[in-house]
Formats: C-alpha cells, structure tokens, sequence
C-alpha cells in the first residue's frame, strides 16, 4: 500500500471526510487544506528523491558499463 493511501485508508475509519468537514468552521477548513497540500508537497518531495537517487544510481551504471566497454575494446 502506498503512503497516500494508508492516509486515505486510516481517514475512513473516522468517518468520511465530508461528514467532519461540515462541522468546521471556514478558519478550521483552511487549516485542513492547507495540512492536505503540506502532505501532498511532502510526497512529491519523497517522490522526487527517489527519482533522483535513481537517475544517480543509472549514472553510476553508465560509467561502469563505459569502463567495461574501454576494457574489452580491441586495442588498435
């Protein structure tokens, strides 16, 4: 299960969410949209690193695919 969607699973045992929202005042729904784009921010974030230590880890690759391929070339 990904991480957005153990956060959705665990808000359904409360109750759906447009159940609670109707009992917040207008201050307190700011509050709760800005809590959903702080976590929304902070998995594109995750997301972000994990492509980033990918495209790493491929670069890393490349290099030693080229140090391989130097070494088995015939030498003129």
């Amino acid at each position: 299960m990904e991480h957005g969607q153990s956060i959705e699973h665990s808000s359904m045992h409360c109750g759906s969410e447009s159940e609670v929202y109707g009992f917040l005042t207008e201050e307190q729904k700011k509050k709760v949209a800005v809590m959903k784009m702080d976590i929304k921010i902070q998995m594109m974030e995750m997301k972000i690193k994990e492509m980033e230590s990918a495209i790493e880890l491929k670069k890393k690759i490349i290099a030693d695919f080229k140090q391989v391929q130097e070494m088995i070339k015939p030498k003129k």
